[in-house]
């Protein structure tokens, strides 16, 4: 099971690509393979697979989800499988 840590979730607009960051750790009791997917404004956009994590460690990836047009939007990140408590994350940015 994973979590985001406490942190926000970090988003970085580009005039050609947004790049997404957060910080996820393994708070269960097996390591596995933790699975987030990303929406702009409520619309799907892609999904991240972490290489194998194990109990207690973390990973802090930063990729790119593509063009995104000028002006406000809402970025939100949800991790599978998720331990129920923070498992999702929102940010608002403006591009």
């Amino acid at each position: 099971m994973f979590e985001f840590a406490g942190g926000a979730l970090s988003v970085i607009p580009g005039s050609s690509e947004t790049e997404i960051s957060f910080e996820l750790f393994n708070v269960g009791d097996e390591a596995g393979h933790a699975e987030v997917g990303v929406e702009v404004d409520g619309t799907y956009v892609t999904t991240w697979t972490s290489a194998e994590i194990y109990p207690n460690y973390g990973d802090t990836p930063k990729f790119s989800v593509g063009y995104v047009a000028p002006g406000e939007h809402e970025a939100l990140v949800y991790v599978n499988p998720g331990s129920g408590a923070n498992d999702h994350l929102k940010q608002w940015f403006q591009v």
